[in-house]
């Protein structure tokens, strides 16, 4: 080896190529056989060499030239023309060898008019040169950087998704991208983000509207108004409060497009007569399309989301986990009034599902119509207005509130409440299947089939695939709705509204029922959820939404995750029966334990239902739930407790 050094200058003799300059430094050891490759020879020496320009060699095993001047050293400007130019043909003799360094001495370059030529020429070379390695180097980056937005813009990345703080880093085949996306959170838990790209989103919305609908049983005749009565304004009146805030329109009628072949809801489930008091009768029958809709995303993006979920011990049994991210977030904020752009916002934030911006899901189709929080507010109810729908209540609808036994408490406040409204409810005393015998019993009335086997079913519930746990207050909750329904066909009223005893109802929820039933509701529906939480079908009036089942959870879960909520629910008697048995047949599944929950087997089966909601992000709504706790939670948690 030896210890060499570059001088570049006017004093170089010759330059080394372009490739064995880049990354050198002044003073670099490099091996005999680097030196030997270069073209030309640099400036070196020896460990033993002597040094040039007033520097002289360190001592030791130093490779590089102290900064100590040395007196003996004569610069070459100092030498008369006739000492330069013996002095440069002994250093042309000197870097006659191979290795193109010298073993004693340092070669200076030529002087005069002919040596300023030749480093001009050898400087024009490497100025070119390094040109254009500039300019490859450059076509190069733009090239990369083509590509990569390219492939970003079209959302097809082969990434996996890891959240760092307020960054999202998405890695290419298990190389770190160059490029990441960043989320940054607002810090204003109670603004909805998702108010900030409503115009954008109606926008786009706008253009594709998909609500499918064609007259019901060509019945003809003008809208109902919710506003009964003369069309002279009437003075409020101060009996039962009302909420003065900008009217509620009727829903628009909106013309069918074209699509995938539609599926109306079956003939057989439609009422024989429809009656102006329970449906307006000129509403459309909204359409959907053939098949469950779920929510298209490219393998890449699954796979990024599966293994999110995969490095918090979820496991991935064929599910959309981009989806299960989107719904976890609405489990969160059950309790908020949020649309579910915002939800998508916040999920995405947080690193668990795919941004808004690069692949929109809308759960609800035509957000833009009920999807809102505004849309919860009440109307200004007129004179007219409150005692129509009284007496129309009064004439159509009984009521009825589930309470255990052993929850007073709770029914004296939601007893107290609704006769602060004037409703009169019956109470259903609920099943707890805590008691020895309740599950004989319940099967006695026919709450639960006769061959229902619980054991399996709880057996199925506790597998790793269903991860649900225990499953006896589901049991018994699922039991009382359906004994609420039994006794109200029992006392065959037209409809009726069973509460559960942690629901508190708005003010006006007689005249917001009236409406609903009256103006918005098509003559097909015979089951209405009057709150549903983190709801999936299409938006068919401003407080109606048709409910569909989420094609993006596998049947053996019981496309389970969606449309939550039995607080309050609307039942039409006459086709109450029929729905039963498609019910029951969901919920007492063995195999389908998440069919329990009766919300999510009704969701299950709506397209062989007509199930209606009022969506909860709608504020404050019909109904909110009070802060009791839910009692088959707490029967669930304290049978694992006591087992």
């Amino acid at each position: 080896r030896a210890f060499c050094s570059w001088h570049f200058g006017r004093r170089s003799k010759a330059l080394a190529p372009v490739s064995a300059m880049i990354g050198l430094q002044p003073g670099k050891l490099l091996a005999s056989s680097d030196i030997q490759n270069m073209a030309s020879p640099w400036l070196c020496r020896a460990v033993t060499g002597n040094c040039k320009h007033g520097y002289q060699t360190a001592s030791g095993s130093s490779d590089t030239c102290s900064l100590v001047a040395r007196s003996d050293v004569v610069e070459d400007d100092a030498l008369l023309p006739q000492q330069q130019q013996q002095q440069q043909q002994q250093e042309a003799t000197e870097f006659s060898g191979d290795d193109g360094c010298p073993s004693t001495s340092l070669v200076s370059a030529t002087t005069g008019e002919g040596a300023w030529q030749h480093h001009r020429q050898r400087l024009l070379v490497l100025g070119g040169t390094l040109l254009v390695v500039l300019a490859l180097s450059t076509l190069a980056v733009v090239a990369c950087l083509t590509t990569s937005v390219a492939r970003i813009s079209n959302v097809d990345p082969s990434l996996r998704l890891s959240a760092s703080g307020d960054k999202n880093y998405f890695a290419v085949d298990g190389i770190q991208d160059a490029f990441s996306i960043i989320f940054r959170h607002s810090g204003e838990e109670d603004q909805d983000p998702g108010e900030k790209i409503v115009a954008r989103e109606d926008e786009h919305k706008s253009q594709a509207k998909q609500r499918l609908q064609v007259p019901h049983h060509g019945l003809k005749g003008p809208p109902m108004s919710p506003k009964v009565g003369p069309s002279a304004p009437i003075e409020p009146i101060s009996g039962p409060p009302a909420s003065v805030s900008s009217a509620s329109k009727p829903p628009a009628s909106i013309q069918p497009t074209t699509g995938p072949p539609a599926t109306p809801a079956p003939s057989s489930t439609l009422p024989a007569k429809p009656r102006a008091s329970q449906c307006n009768v000129t509403t459309p029958i909204p359409q959907f399309p053939s098949g469950l809709r779920s929510w298209k995303l490219s393998p890449s993006w699954r796979v990024a989301c599966e293994r999110k979920k995969e490095k918090k011990g979820w496991y991935p049994f064929e599910r959309n986990w981009c989806w299960v991210a989107m719904k976890d977030e609405c489990h969160a904020n059950l309790k908020k009034h949020m649309s579910w752009t915002t939800i998508q916002d916040h999920a995405a934030n947080k690193g668990n599902t795919v941004p808004v911006s690069s692949s929109p899901f809308f759960p609800l189709e035509s957000p833009e119509v009920c999807d809102r929080p505004h849309k919860g507010v009440s109307t200004t109810w007129s004179r007219k207005d409150w005692k129509q729908s009284y007496k129309w209540a009064k004439e159509n609808v009984k009521f009825y509130v589930l309470n255990l036994p052993t929850d007073v408490e709770r029914w004296a406040k939601i007893s107290g409440r609704l006769k602060t409204l004037h409703v009169e409810a019956k109470r259903v005393l609920g099943v707890d299947m805590r008691v020895k015998g309740t599950l004989e019993k319940a099967k006695a009335e026919g709450w639960v089939p006769y061959d229902f086997n619980f054991n399996a079913s709880q057996k199925n519930a506790n597998s790793r695939r269903q991860h649900m746990g225990n499953i006896l207050g589901t049991l018994g909750c699922a039991s009382a709705h359906f004994k609420a329904q039994a006794q109200a066909i029992e006392d065959s009223g037209p409809l009726a509204v069973v509460f559960e005893d942690d629901s508190w109802p708005e003010h006006d929820f007689i005249p917001r029922l009236w409406s609903l039933v009256t103006a918005e509701l098509p003559c097909d529906w015979e089951v209405t959820a009057l709150m549903s939480r983190c709801p999936y079908g299409k938006c068919v009036s401003d407080h109606l939404v048709r409910v569909q089942p989420d094609g993006n959870e596998p049947a053996w879960r019981c496309h389970q995750g969606v449309n939550w909520g039995m607080h309050g629910v609307l039942y039409r008697i006459e086709t109450l029966k029929q729905v039963q048995r498609k019910w029951k047949a969901a919920v007492f599944n063995e195999e389908t334990p998440h069919c329990m929950d009766v919300d999510v087997a009704l969701a299950s089966i709506s397209d062989k239902v007509s199930y209606y909601a009022v969506p909860a992000v709608q504020k404050p709504g019909f109904l909110v739930e009070q802060n009791l706790g839910s009692s088959r939670w707490n029967i669930n948690v304290g049978s694992v407790k006591s087992n």
